[in-house]
């Protein structure tokens, strides 16, 4: 009788002791897949400048009424309350603050204090040609500049015939279009410490070499 029933007793405790196995412990879980950290605010670069088409935030301490979310316009002006149409395109964030602040202050407010931020930027462009694995159009994270080696990284890097030492870059400078010569392996082999920050638009092409 004291046979059957701890045998009864087994079986009922079975299903718990092969589930209590199989529970994986979190401290032994994945131990080569790390913890991704909370993902953070882009960190912007405080000479960027504001550009036609990026959003913008924009508030004034104690003025409620007058915070603003929208847009950059074609012409490059921001929309206020009170005061209509402030330039901010090429400005900063700071010197844009700057301006809406003196634009309150001059017939409305008396010392505000302005808080203005670009919370999503309008998609830039560079385009990459010639010997690379991935070439076309490849869009730039506007919150931060790129070099030249990074740029040709998001291309897929050059292939085994490209020839590094004489990769152009054509950029519009002052309304002119103009191409630039970079010697990038030079870069490579750290015989250079230049950094060549590709722009917008810029155009890049990576020759094949000859031999």
């Amino acid at each position: 009788m004291q046979t059957m029933i701890r045998l009864v007793v087994f079986v009922l405790l079975l299903p718990f002791a092969i589930h209590a196995q199989q529970r994986v412990d979190p401290a032994k879980a994945q131990p080569f897949a790390p913890a991704q950290p909370p993902a953070a605010l882009p960190v912007v670069d405080p000479d960027y400048s504001i550009r036609e088409g990026d959003m913008v935030q924009m508030s004034v301490f104690n003025e409620p009424e007058l915070a603003v979310s929208g847009r950059v316009r074609k012409d490059g002006t921001l929309q206020c309350p009170l005061i209509g149409q402030i330039r901010i395109a090429g400005l900063s964030q700071q010197a844009a603050a700057h301006a809406v602040q003196a634009a309150y202050q001059k017939d409305y407010l008396v010392n505000p204090e302005v808080n203005l931020f670009v919370s999503q930027f309008t998609v830039q462009r560079v385009t990459v040609l010639g010997q690379v694995m991935r070439p076309g159009s490849h869009d730039l994270p506007a919150e931060k500049q790129l070099s030249i080696l990074q740029v040709l990284g998001m291309a897929g890097g050059p292939t085994r015939i490209a020839n590094l030492k004489k990769v152009t870059v054509k950029r519009n400078i002052n309304g002119r279009p103009e191409t630039i010569r970079v010697d990038v392996q030079s870069m490579v082999s750290g015989d250079s410490t230049q950094v060549f920050v590709v722009r917008e638009d810029d155009v890049i092409t990576v020759p094949e070499s000859l031999f």
